[in-house]
């Protein structure tokens, strides 16, 4: 008889408390738990497995399957065991267990764990040494470097009003947080020029106020900036984008820092930024430093 069953909401718990166990690192609680799996907009329930002996959850790992640029591709999301570094382990069932998942689903490319929009992290970071070795051990080629920044909100000045006025005066620019009255205007902006984050800034709409700041021009939308949209609760920083032929104006530092007013304002001494690709952008304009690094792995099917 398996050991395998397919987890279940009540185990929410049980689970953040096995993967904080194993990922001294990173601390999930049960509502980020339940968001990680429950809440993935590709949720596959077969991909939500969980290892018990004797009543006790030893192990679990989620994950689903989403074509995305044109390649059919399954993630492993989020894996744990009780048991890492023997041959034969718990961890090595398991993760064999959730791969042949994807396998059967005819995938033609694994990655593990950068499930965006709705991820925990954006890769393994390389401390935690039996996963990376496991990776390499199963065949996944590390990819890229991710990065994840933190900015400080204690003491911090994110005012931006006089820059704000300037661009209404001069280029007839108006920024604001996001209504309920623009919500058809910033869905129709984001599927045309972001969709990749479209289902993140519709749940910004399921929150008050709504942590969603905007630019217009001529009705339309054309730069968006959002947070506590993944990872809620967090201080979790982002989406945030701008139109081509906008850029150059200063939109992104204003968005950015109307956001981390928010943040402040909500008590929060801290705002992670995550993923970034112009670390330059956000040392310059709020003093973001580099906090953690992710190794990104995947693996191509033949």
């Amino acid at each position: 008889m398996s050991n395998f069953q397919i987890i279940q909401k009540e185990d929410v718990k049980e689970l953040a408390a096995l993967f904080n166990k194993v990922f001294t690192y990173d601390n999930i609680t049960p509502e980020l738990m339940h968001e990680k799996i429950f809440d993935e907009d590709f949720f596959l329930e077969p991909a939500n497995i969980k290892y018990v002996e004797a009543g006790k959850i030893k192990a679990f790992a989620t994950g689903y399957v989403r074509t995305y640029r044109g390649k059919k591709t399954g993630w492993i999301k989020l894996i744990a065991a009780i048991d890492q570094k023997s041959r034969g382990s718990i961890l090595e069932k398991t993760f064999e267990r959730i791969e042949n998942i994807l396998l059967d689903r005819s995938v033609e490319l694994i990655r593990f764990m950068d499930s965006f929009p709705n991820y925990f992290r954006p890769g393994i970071d390389p401390r935690y040494t039996s996963f990376v070795s496991l990776l390499h051990d199963q065949g996944y080629e590390k990819r890229r470097d991710n990065v994840n920044m933190i900015a400080e909100l204690e003491d911090r000045d994110f005012e931006t009003q006089a820059e704000e006025e300037k661009l209404q005066n001069n280029d007839q620019i108006t920024i604001k947080r996001a209504g309920s009255d623009e919500q058809e205007m910033v869905i129709d902006f984001m599927k045309n020029e972001f969709s990749v984050w479209l289902s993140e800034v519709r749940k910004a709409y399921d929150q008050k106020p709504i942590p969603l700041h905007i630019a217009i021009k001529n009705n339309k939308v054309i730069a968006f900036s959002a947070h506590n949209c993944n990872n809620i609760g967090t201080g979790w920083f982002g989406p945030m984008g701008t139109s081509p032929e906008a850029r150059g104006k200063g939109l992104g530092a204003i968005l950015l820092k109307r956001c981390l007013r928010d943040m402040q304002s909500a008590g929060l001494k801290k705002s992670i930024i995550p993923w970034v690709g112009p670390i330059g952008f956000y040392f310059q304009k709020v003093g973001a430093e580099v906090h953690r690094v992710f190794w990104n792995y995947q693996k191509e099917i033949a």
